[in-house]
């Protein structure tokens, strides 16, 4: 693990596009309000292939302010038409405008719209020494709703069970190198790596699907490290017309539509689901038996964590800027920003890292202090798993070490709670 100059890389963003019309305008605008917040050059690098909607125009009109925009249409070859090709072509063209090995080479997928830090935090991983980054892919709550009732809730218990698998596979793993909190989503609404390992590794596999599962398994079989973070983070459509098949949207698609006794897409009891390579066919769960499911991995966190079963991992407090209490008009959007760091698992409060210095005021020696003001007092409400609501009274300015405090029985806040409520967040897995 090598760290890399002071220097701020410079940064190439592959979208591989194909009739997006509808939403290669806001993946753009995503992008470009996260590349005002890096310090290098940004540059997206956009592969329309056989488009025939009006995605190229979009292109072609589009403007980004803080950064440049490179776009080219081809047509795929027969037999090359999918998405492994498509994502290598983008890689590579992005590729081609970086130089230095320890450039980075970030990639998105079109209907998705990365969050404003995205690059930064990226950056700051990349910047460790690591040598690729698996972001965290989001779906919004407006959109699973809009699914129907059925679809929404089916989406959400998925959510809730991953969340729990996510946690308990982290505390019983004795080779686990990253620690809690982590996620175990691959996929290509967010990937990072430095240029010297794309070229290491020979450029991006092509397979027909799951092109992005192949790219870090080839890093990883090129002796890459690969970090998966929960403060990288994208937000990525529920629609079930994809472009890719075998994607994202086959499988919202085939979870909304099968029965209830029919299995389910790469999802298996708690026991096979902590060795998912070692999974059978009949470990999977189906939507009749996912709750029950649900509550036997909710035991088995509550043993764990009062060491009855392993012991449970550390967990960092959570950290806040400063709350503006002479601006109380901004009191409870800027809460519920910093608390939807809290990680929305059961009973698990936890701080990603590195912490983006444009989320923390700066002081002289730049590093994050505490703005004095009067001690007012914040009431935080929180949510335990009976669902009952409580709340916790802080002064003004630091919450963070009265929601450390808190016993770990209680669950998220329901500051962040409201938050994720609002934007509609939910982590997908298991594509």
């Amino acid at each position: 693990m090598r760290p890399r100059t002071a220097d701020p890389a410079n940064v190439a963003v592959a979208i591989p596009v194909k009739n997006e019309e509808a939403a290669i305008g806001a993946c753009l605008a995503a992008l470009d309000q996260a590349a005002s917040r890096h310090p290098g050059r940004t540059t997206i690098v956009a592969v329309a292939n056989d488009c025939d909607d009006r995605t190229v125009e979009i292109l072609s009109a589009a403007r980004p302010a803080h950064a440049r925009l490179i776009w080219t249409a081809v047509s795929l070859l027969p037999g090359h038409r999918h998405a492994g090709w498509a994502r290598r072509l983008a890689f590579d063209a992005a590729a081609a405008v970086l130089s230095h090995e320890d450039d980075l080479l970030l990639s998105t997928d079109a209907d998705t719209e990365v969050d404003g830090a995205w690059i930064v935090r990226n950056a700051a991983h990349l910047g460790r020494g690591i040598d690729a980054v698996a972001g965290r892919a989001l779906t919004r709550r407006a959109e699973r709703k809009a699914l129907g009732g059925q679809a929404f809730d089916r989406l959400n218990m998925l959510g809730r069970y991953y969340g729990l698998a996510d946690y308990l596979r982290t505390a019983g793993d004795a080779h686990e190198t990253e620690g809690w909190p982590r996620h175990f989503y691959e996929g290509g609404a967010s990937i990072a790596l430095r240029l010297g390992m794309y070229r290491a590794i020979g450029g991006a596999p092509t397979p027909p699907v799951a092109e992005d599962r192949a790219l870090f398994d080839r890093i990883r079989a090129h002796g890459g490290n690969v970090v998966h973070p929960i403060d990288v983070r994208v937000f990525t459509s529920c629609r079930l017309d994809g472009r890719a098949p075998g994607g994202m949207a086959d499988t919202f698609r085939t979870w909304i539509a099968q029965g209830e006794d029919d299995p389910l897409h790469e999802t298996y009891r708690m026991a096979a689901a902590l060795a998912p390579h070692w999974a059978l066919p009949g470990d999977r769960l189906s939507f009749r038996t996912l709750p029950a499911a649900v509550k036997e991995a909710q035991a088995l966190l509550k043993a764990t964590r009062r060491g009855a079963s392993a012991p449970a991992p550390e967990v960092e407090p959570v950290r806040f800027p400063p709350v503006m209490v002479k601006r109380p008009d901004t009191l409870a959007q800027t809460l519920a920003e910093q608390l939807d760091r809290v990680i929305p698992a059961q009973r698990v409060v936890g701080q990603p890292g590195p912490v983006d210095q444009q989320d923390v005021a700066a002081g002289p020696n730049g590093i994050g202090h505490i703005v004095r003001h009067p001690p007012d007092i914040v009431r935080i409400p929180v949510i335990d798993d009976l669902g009952q609501e409580h709340e916790v009274e802080a002064a003004g300015g630091l919450v963070g070490r009265e929601l450390a405090a808190l016993e770990p029985d209680l669950l998220e806040t329901g500051a962040a709670r409201a938050r994720r409520r609002q934007r509609g967040l939910r982590d997908v897995h298991g594509q």
